[in-house]
């Protein structure tokens, strides 16, 4: 069998990483795998590196033709049997793909829980029975994908997952590098510096808990992005300097996550099942996140990992921190639930086979 993964932007975040586990899983020994893609990007190397073929088709958009035949050519001269599309976009031109003769079954994954328009959820009644099968990554994203038109008999739940025994053991060493004590509490949130994020919501929090608490603590935020400038104002004018630390782009974030003790996600919308909670949750780390998306599923499924917040209650969360932060056999508590969680029903090696089942 072979796979072909189709993708608009070959990037960095959690769908190429989602991308990146099944290629790395499967190529070559259970299948054969490729990718392709419109705008290059990391993602491009690092399937590359593994072995597998890459291809640039120009998709401009949805309903692009000369894509979508390009993309049949691909698949009959390459021989794929099977092309999982990654969003809407790249769904439907392999859906069109099909009907230039492409041979290749179609799944789709939905990696965010927006409310579509209505042109879309009438468009989505018409193709999407064309899918083979269709993929949400949590509870909350299927019952969006059924809201948007998604034909409801050809989607599947199946969890985002992550391998708990790669991430490192528990160490304080990494903060040595940002000055942080080791008698402070270290609240840690990997997410690109953007909007959707919940990022300046989150400084409003942070800053109603310097309020609440005379316990030390910092705040670790990985990541770079287009609000980089506006954050660091906002850091400004609530005097968040010396509480709020923005590492930039990091590589080694494990080994940040293995050095903290909260774990945090402010995100306003378009979450479905967030890698960097996972990650978060195999180190043994308590969350505290906005009711988004699959943030709920995480934080309660199968026990209780973590606490869950309106978007824009500013002290709910600073609430929620604070008594995460005094109660540390609360904290020991979830971290040791998180931390199962994501050895059992969020692993890694679940997600590949139940993903592995619907190729077959």
């Amino acid at each position: 069998m072979k796979v072909l993964y189709l993708i608009n932007y070959a990037g960095s975040a959690g769908t190429e990483k989602y991308v990146e586990n099944l290629v790395r899983a499967y190529h070559p020994a259970r299948c054969r795998c490729g990718l392709c893609y419109n705008q290059e990007g990391p993602l491009v190397d690092r399937v590359k590196a593994l072995g597998a073929p890459t291809y640039q088709i120009v998709m401009k958009s949805p309903f692009d033709l000369t894509a979508a035949r390009q993309l049949a050519k691909l698949c009959r001269d390459e021989g794929y049997d099977v092309i999982h599309a990654q969003y809407p976009r790249e769904n439907y031109i392999a859906l069109l793909a099909r009907s230039f003769g492409s041979g290749a079954r179609v799944v789709f994954t939905a990696h965010l829980t927006l409310e579509q328009p209505l042109s879309w959820r009438l468009l989505n009644r018409v193709m999407t029975p064309r899918d083979h099968s269709i993929v949400a990554l949590c509870p909350e994203g299927a019952e969006a994908l059924a809201r948007n038109g998604v034909s409801r008999a050809r989607t599947v739940t199946i969890f985002n997952g992550v391998d708990a025994s790669a991430m490192p053991p528990r160490d304080r060493a990494p903060l040595a590098e940002f000055g942080v004590g080791q008698d402070e509490l270290v609240l840690t949130i990997l997410a690109r510096l953007a909007p959707e994020k919940g990022l300046l919501f989150l400084c409003d929090a942070v800053a109603r808990l310097r309020e609440r608490t005379d316990l030390p603590f910092r705040v670790l935020l990985a990541g770079e992005g287009e609000q980089r400038g506006e954050l660091e104002e906002k850091i400004r004018a609530l005097s968040l300097e010396d509480r709020v630390i923005l590492t930039g782009f990091r590589s080694d974030t494990a080994r940040l996550l293995a050095a903290s003790d909260l774990y945090l996600n402010s995100s306003g919308s378009n979450e479905a099942m967030s890698f960097a909670i996972l990650e978060a949750m195999a180190c043994g780390l308590p969350l505290v996140a906005t009711d988004v998306g699959g943030n709920r599923t995480l934080a309660e499924l199968e026990g209780q990992s973590g606490l869950i917040v309106p978007y824009g209650d500013t002290e709910g969360f600073s609430g929620a921190l604070l008594r995460l932060m005094t109660d540390g056999g609360l904290r020991r508590a979830m971290g040791d639930t998180a931390r199962r969680k994501a050895e059992g029903v969020f692993s890694l090696e679940r997600s590949l086979d139940r993903t592995f089942e619907i190729y077959a």
